[in-house]
């Protein structure tokens, strides 16, 4: 009976090991998660572009004419139109940084947009770039 209490023990002392084990493990790959999207929001580009049609509410996007890289590289993305898809999205007045809705942007006006240094999209036409490609979007009047 003392046998089997003691291998009982120790089965749920290693099985409770095993368990911190991979917490730890979990704790280390979410660190390095957050690592990773802190270093893409640090390696961001800049694109200039003009809104081609009011922004909507309901379709939380916007449609742009002329995206180009601010610093043009060699191999810099340039588009000559494309739709940025704003869902969770920091949409910023340049000036004063205050948040600006999406409806209040109209054709015709400027905006900078801030994308992750590789962003994503879509093979469409015109292509389409998640919010999660966006780091920010600041309105110029």
């Amino acid at each position: 009976m003392k046998k089997l209490v003691f291998a009982a023990t120790l089965s749920i002392i290693g099985l409770t090991l095993m368990g911190c084990g991979q917490t730890a493990d979990n704790e280390t790959d979410s660190s390095s998660q957050a690592t990773s999207s802190s270093k893409q929001q640090e390696e961001m580009t800049e694109y200039n572009g003009t809104v081609k049609e009011d922004g909507s509410k309901e379709e939380q996007q916007l449609l742009l004419s002329n995206l180009k890289q601010t610093n043009e590289k060699d191999s810099a993305l340039s588009f000559d139109e494309v739709i940025l898809l704003t869902k969770g999205v920091s949409i910023l007045d340049e000036k004063t940084q205050e948040k600006r809705l999406i409806e209040e942007i109209k054709a015709g006006t400027t905006v900078k947009v801030f994308l992750v240094s590789e962003p994503v999209t879509t093979r469409s036409l015109p292509p389409q770039i998640p919010g999660n490609s966006i780091i920010k979007i600041l309105v110029s009047e």
